[in-house]
């Protein structure tokens, strides 16, 4: 039997019909309206902004609906500076052991044979825990370093020649010892050292000028220029150039001076890892991403690509770890999006769009899948690393993010609770400014701060 359009089963089917759609469409309409409404809040404070003239991208997301609140410039590519590392990060994660493996090993007799793997870590004075260190000069062997497993040059591509003075841009090494770096300093009794004492080992020639206002190093070498007058207290960190020599007098004179070791390590040419060659870790990898993050350590970040591939038995090759990550773990992002060069961001050649500063931060979410371990290895806004001195209007830390600078760019990616305890996604890139970068960062707490109370 054939049923009439307005019998009651499908007169009844249609009204349901009908309200549902009703239904739909009135949310569709508020949350459009919701979403304009926002747009227009933070258009406004845009407009408020001290400094406007240069080039500014900005993408806010709220977490918990999946929905982007915000848009400007979202696709433009900017200089991505230390925000890079946040791709180092999400590596790492997938990469790296629960530790860092310091070197691989092999002994036979009397003999310890050892393969560097660009263990940042080592001998690090920011990580006092040294099992790799105390490996070694508790092992009663004759020590040989295998040397050549890194073929780079001492500095990432694209980086600035005129910086090698600076602790910022320490050599890459694949053995890297005391941060590659050595702390000069003008002691309370008028004398002056260095840690570690490269002053009576290496260091062939150390002269006064009057005109330096600070230490400076040659720049083929590791002569020093002092300035004539060092207040006492007086203390700066300088990259020590590297050669073969130095990286087997530095390993052998710390190891002799504990007393256990008895004899130099000797440097030996490249031979392959054998397959039975075991591996010595030493710092753990979330306590170096934590250092790496907060205090945005360039040192840490490049050698951690190198430390990456090693792991992944590749050659040790910033580039090749980049090439494998971007074809493994970032395949769902638009390649126009990014342009990734270094571990740091010291290199003005990596380049991300606010947008993709969203999706890296979604990936950690999930790789984590824990909100308060992720917020707690990034800087936190009036608490720790970079923000530590930013946005002290609130006691309680409502940003957690990594920040990026260079010479006329400053950006902030990371996360932001709003004082409803929603959670969000932001990407705020700022690019070619000439005002002062402190002018630019009062910008970026201004609408972060509104945000956090509005939303």
């Amino acid at each position: 039997m054939m049923m009439n359009f307005y019998d009651k089963p499908s007169f009844n089917m249609i009204r349901v019909i009908y309200v549902l759609f009703l239904c739909a469409f009135i949310t569709a309409c508020t949350a459009k309206k919701s979403v304009t409404n926002s747009n227009q809040q933070i258009d406004h404070q845009f407009d408020l902004l001290a400094q406007k003239n240069h080039h500014i991208g900005f993408v806010l997301k709220d977490l918990d609906k999946n929905q982007v609140i915000y848009e400007l410039n979202a696709d433009m590519p900017f200089t991505a500076a230390s925000t890079t590392k946040l791709l180092n990060f999400y590596t790492g994660l997938h990469f790296m052991a629960d530790s860092v493996p310091s070197y691989q090993y092999t002994i036979k007799g009397d003999s310890l044979m050892i393969w560097p793997m660009a263990d940042p870590t080592f001998l690090n004075p920011d990580f006092k825990h040294q099992p790799a260190f105390d490996f070694l000069k508790n092992s009663g062997k004759n020590i040989y370093l295998v040397s050549g497993r890194y073929k780079g040059e001492k500095f990432g591509k694209g980086w600035f020649w005129d910086d090698y003075n600076e602790s910022y841009q320490a050599e890459i090494t694949d053995f890297p010892m005391y941060k590659n770096m050595v702390t000069c300093s003008q002691n309370l009794d008028g004398s002056f050292s260095m840690l570690p004492d490269l002053a009576s080992l290496y260091y062939s020639e150390k002269s006064v000028q009057k005109s330096l206002k600070s230490i400076k190093r040659n720049l083929y070498n590791n002569n020093i220029f002092v300035p004539e007058q060092l207040n006492p207290g007086y203390k700066q960190l300088i990259p020590i150039s590297f050669n073969s020599n130095i990286k087997e007098s530095l390993l052998t004179d710390t190891l002799l001076a504990t007393g256990l070791i008895t004899s130099s390590v000797s440097t030996l040419p490249w031979q392959p890892v054998p397959a039975d060659a075991k591996i010595i870790y030493n710092a753990k990898a979330d306590s170096v991403f934590k250092k790496m993050l907060q205090s945005s350590d360039n040192f840490l970040a490049e050698q951690l690509l190198l430390n990456y591939a090693a792991q992944q038995q590749l050659n040790m090759d910033a580039n090749l770890i980049i090439q494998k990550a971007q074809q493994e773990l970032f395949t769902d992002i638009a390649k126009n999006s990014c342009n990734w060069v270094d571990g740091s961001g010291l290199s003005r050649l990596n380049l991300i769009s606010p947008a993709f500063g969203i999706k890296i931060l979604e990936k950690l979410r999930q790789k984590v899948n824990n909100d308060d371990k992720l917020f707690d290895l990034l800087a936190a806004g009036n608490k720790s690393g970079t923000l530590k001195n930013m946005f002290k209007t609130s006691t309680k830390s409502f940003v957690f993010a990594k920040s990026g600078s260079l010479s006329n760019n400053y950006n902030l990616v990371g996360y932001l609770v709003g004082k409803s305890g929603k959670k969000y996604a932001f990407s705020y890139l700022n690019n070619n400014f000439i005002a002062p970068v402190s002018a630019v960062r009062n910008d970026v707490e201004q609408i972060l701060t509104f945000i956090h109370l509005n939303y």
